[in-house]
This record gives C-alpha cells, structure tokens and sequence, in this order.
C-alpha cells in the first residue's frame, strides 16, 4: 500500500482542484440511483483492483500536481500546456412530448339560413364557384353588384344606385338610393338597405331592410314557411301611405301574386296575398311604399320565406308550336318534338298558338279568305284530341291575331280580304269562347294604318275592369296601347301600358302580359333583339336578356314559372330562365310561334 506524504500544501491545491471539477457536475433526476448501483458493483471488485488502482492514483496525482503548480507560476515564458480532464457528459432531463405547432384551421361558415339570392343553397354556391374558377371577375363577389342585381332585376324596383357599404369582414349592409322628385328640386334618399353575409367566395342577400325602420314586416317572419293565401302585415307611423306586396321567387324575376294594403298610418296596415304555385320551394315577401311626391319607390323592404312542398310546382317541360300545319308538343329542355295534337287539315295550316289551361288556342286557314279560332286539348291520354272551333270572323275578313283569358273571354284582331272594304280591320272583344261568345264588341279600323301587330294580350282581371294590351302602329311608329274590354272607341287609345318605355330604344314586335300584369315584348334594335319587361304599373322598362344578331322577333311567351321564349321571323327558339344568358334550342324544323 503506498502513501504520500504532504509537501508544502501540494495536497490542499489538490482538494480543491477536485472539488471544483466535482462541483461542475450535474447529475441527471435518476444520477444518485444510478451512482449508488455503480458504486455496489465496484465494490465487488475492489479486492483484486486496488494494486491497480493505487498506480492509476499516482499518476494522476503527479498529472494534477503539475498542473496546479503551472497554474501558480504563470509570470514564466515558456506555457506548459495541461491536459483537460474529461468530464462525464451530462443527461438533459426527458422533456414531455409536445404537438408541433400549425396553423389554427379556419372556422367552418354554415350556408346562411335567410339566403335568397343569387344562391339558396351550399350546393348551388358550390356548383357556381367550379363553373366560374375559368371566369374573373364574377359580379356573385361583389357584394354591392350582387345587392343592385337583386334589387332591380328580381324585386323589379329600378332607378337606384348605391350610396354607402357598411362592412364587416363577414357581413355587408349596401345602402340603395335615389334622387326623389319633388316640385322643382331634388334630394338624394336612402331606399333600402341590402343584408348580405359571405359564404365561400360568394356573397348572399339575406333580406333588405328599410332604414328609417318607418316600414317594416311584422308578419311572416323572416323564413317561414307559407302557403297561399298569405297574410302579410307592418307596423304603423305616419299619415297617409300605401304599400304593394308582392309574393316573389327568390333567385329568378317570377311573381307569383300581389296584394295592395290601402291607405294607413298609425294602425298599421295589412293585406292577404293569394299567389300561384311557385317553382322552387324558397321565395321573398317584398313591401314596397311608394313617395307621393313622384310616384317612385320611398322604401323598400324584403325578406325571405319558404313555400310548402305541396305548393311548388315543376319548370316547364314542354311548350306548344306548329310542325307541318300540325299543333305539336315540344320538350322545353332541347326544341325536341314529341307529340302531335291536331291531324293534317285540307282547309290550311294552322299558326299562332295559345296555351290556356289545359288547351291549345290556335288559328286554323278555313277557306280562300277565312282564318278562325280554334282550340284542341293537351290531354292526349285517349288517342289524338277532336279540334274544336271556337270563333269566326265576319264574311270577308280573317283573323291574324288573338289572345284569350284564364276566363276563356277571347278578343281577335280581323283584317278585310278586300282592300276596298270598310272598314279594314276590326278588334272584336267577346265575353266567353263558349257558343261563340254571348255578345261582341268591336273597334273599328277604317284603314290601316293604324293596325294592330301580332297578338294582343290580356292584363289580369281586377273586378269589373279588364285591359287588353296590344303594339299599334301608326304610321312608322309603333307603342304599346292599352284598350278596355267595355268600352268601344279609338283605334289608337291614349293609354300605354308601358310609358316607362322609350320607343327610340327598339320597336316593338311581340308582346305579352303575364299574369302578375307584367308586359313582357320583344324589339329590334338593328344590332340585337331584346326581351324586356315593364314593371310598376309600366313606369319601369327593364331589359331582361339579348340575344344579339339583326333578327327580326316573331313571338315571346312567359310560363307559369318565369321562363321565357322568344322566337325569330326565320324560326329559331331561344328559352330564358330568369337569369344569365338565353340558350337556344334545336327543333328539328323552324317554329316560329310558340307557347307554354
């Protein structure tokens, strides 16, 4: 066994070496357990390497004695370099797993229950965002565009512009306004106020609001379910006003009935709106109150409701048209014939044909100057309907146009064979189709012009009043004229049943009157033919589609639904849905009168 014997406090500069090392030591959490094994282990050893052990000491002691007496000395010049003791690597502590740090993942947005328009469901929204990915931009991602479309194209109140936006990254409130009218002067107003929510890359209306809150809907509520005859009613305030309702669909122009609340003030006011059935299950309840100063709209509110399953009728599948002097079916959806419904007639083609209810009005050539009315049923479930004869024209005279009403009254338009005759036309009114007609009226046309071109078109009855409106010309000119079914007179009446219209956009060469009383007709500007329609009592012409080319309209026809077709002088069809483009359709041969 070796010793050491001290030597000048050698010893003690040793000590304290080694405590600093140990002191740099950092043992893991389980450092003292794992020591304590080791340390049990070498003690079994210890026996046979302690001879070895006591060289290793001195070694290592003769190595640190060096060091500390270079460290004592170091005003030398020559550096004696130590060697470091190597220290026994540390253990971090085991730190807990932790999740990798993402980007919070965007809240999921629900489709908006109060959605109206341009889209009324996720899915529709959905199939517009794949079909426009080719388009930039698209007015469905402006929420002003989006909020003026569906003001003056599917509410039909025209002549306002945006004054303001109120936005929120989410939501946007679009002021709509005008300039009012009164006497002398004018002043900017605010109208009504547009709600629209965003949903993927398209913005929704909600509703629309009038500002002033002077003109609200109480009842229904905002998304109820309705069925006709519905009863919508507001709040009072105020002297002396009047609203329109109107039952409307929510993404197309339709109208499916309309009510008047009369005069209120501070009782509120109320009216019940009977409407017809509707083609798609969501619409709007709209509330417009007219300014007295100019007759234009003051306030405008809306909201949106649904229609019970029972109520909502399919688009239109088929349309009616001649084929070969033959009344024929057509599929809406391509032009495609299916089915004839009159036989091949010796006395001549028949033409013009008018679909009410359940049959076809149509004219059928029944001798060398004779064109009368005629009628045959759609219902083909027992083989090939009988063609009935409704009305003939005096002796000498034919029938070039006619219109007859959901009641079955009828009126034609008669022209002379002769040249010579007097007088040279005649529009007759009648009170039934049945018997031909119980009693007759006529205005008489002692020459032409003035005439009557194309058809003539009844407006919806309201009481005991009744309008038929038809295109005159006179001279080079052309207007839309209003004639009353009871009373005899001019040729030329001074009502119009479109004021709105300005004649030098286009002349007029078909028409039709829906039954929510909108005039419908088709013109020709020489670059394009348009379809356009008057609403508001005929103060507002609206274009509602183009079809461009220099064509010559022949026939325009309004379903039940909203949809519209429009035929050209050399037989081709177009079908309009309500919005966006008109599409063409493929009949095997030229139809140039329609209906449906």
């Amino acid at each position: 066994m070796s010793t050491f014997e001290p030597d000048d406090g050698l010893d003690a500069l040793l000590r304290e070496s080694l405590h600093g090392a140990a002191d740099t030591v950092m043992p893991s959490g389980d450092g003292l357990s794992r020591i304590q094994n080791r340390v049990a282990a070498r003690r079994s050893r210890q026996r046979w390497m302690r001879p070895t052990m006591a060289l290793g000491s001195a070694a290592v002691v003769s190595l640190v004695a060096i060091g500390a007496y270079a460290a004592a000395h170091r005003g030398g010049t020559d550096t004696i370099k130590t060697p470091v003791a190597t220290q026994p690597p540390t253990q971090t502590p085991t730190a807990e797993p932790t999740a990798t740090p993402t980007t919070p993942a965007a809240p999921v947005v629900a489709f908006p229950r109060r959605a109206i328009f341009p889209f009324v469901s996720a899915k529709d929204e959905r199939a517009w965002e794949q079909q426009a990915a080719a388009s930039s931009p698209a007015w469905q991602s402006d929420p002003q565009t989006v909020a003026s479309s569906w003001v003056a194209n599917v509410l039909q109140v025209s002549s306002l512009h945006v004054t303001r936006q109120i936005s929120t990254p989410t939501k946007v409130d679009v002021v709509l306004g005008r300039d009012q009218a009164d006497g002398s002067s004018t002043r900017p107003i605010d109208v009504t106020t547009v709600h629209l929510v965003k949903y993927g890359k398209a913005w929704i209306v909600t509703g629309a609001t009038d500002g002033s809150g002077l003109l609200r809907i109480a009842s229904p509520g905002a998304g109820a379910k309705v069925s006709s005859p519905l009863v919508v009613s507001g709040p009072g305030g105020g002297v002396d006003r009047a609203a329109l309702v109107q039952v409307r669909d929510a993404t197309t122009p339709a109208s499916y009935g309309e009510g008047h609340t009369g005069s209120f003030g501070v009782q509120g006011w109320s009216t019940s709106v009977s409407f017809s059935s509707p083609s798609s299950s969501v619409g709007v309840v709209i509330v417009v109150e007219r300014s007295n100063a100019d007759g234009l709209p003051a306030r405008v509110a809306a909201e949106q409701v649904r229609f019970g399953s029972g109520s909502v009728v399919a688009a239109s599948q088929y349309f009616y048209g001649i084929k070969g002097g033959r009344v024929t079916k057509f599929a809406a959806s391509n032009g495609a014939a299916v089915t004839y419904l009159t036989t091949q007639q010796p006395g001549g083609p028949a033409s013009d044909p008018q679909l009410v209810g359940g049959d076809v009005y149509f004219l059928r050539a029944t001798g060398p100057c004779s064109v009368a009315l005629h009628k045959v049923s759609t219902n083909t479930s027992n083989g090939m309907p009988r063609e009935l004869d409704v009305a003939d024209p005096d002796s000498s005279y034919g029938i070039t146009g006619f219109a007859v009403s959901s009641s079955t009254r009828f009126t034609y338009y008669e022209q002379a064979c002769d040249p010579a005759k007097t007088p040279q036309a005649r529009l007759v009114l009648a009170d039934s189709v049945n018997d031909h007609g119980s009693w007759k009226r006529s205005i008489d046309f002692s020459s032409q012009p003035p005439m009557v071109i194309a058809d003539p078109s009844y407006e919806p009855t309201t009481g005991s009043t009744a309008y038929i409106d038809a295109i005159v010309q006179s001279g080079t000119s052309r207007y839309l004229a209003r004639y009353d079914e009871f009373k005899t007179g001019s040729p030329t009446p001074s009502r119009n049943a479109c004021p709105g219209y300005d004649i030098n956009n286009g002349r007029p060469w078909a028409l039709e009157t829906d039954a929510n009383g909108t005039v419908w007709f088709a013109t020709q500007t020489g670059s394009s033919m348009q379809v356009v329609k008057c609403v508001a009592g005929g103060q507002t012409a609206i274009v509602a589609f183009t079809v461009p080319g220099n064509l010559q309209p022949k026939d325009v026809d309004v379903s039940s639904d909203g949809s519209v077709l429009l035929t050209d002088s050399d037989g081709q069809i177009w079908r309009w849905d309500g919005s966006g483009d008109p599409h063409q359709l493929s009949p095997s041969q030229p139809v140039t009168d329609v209906t449906w």
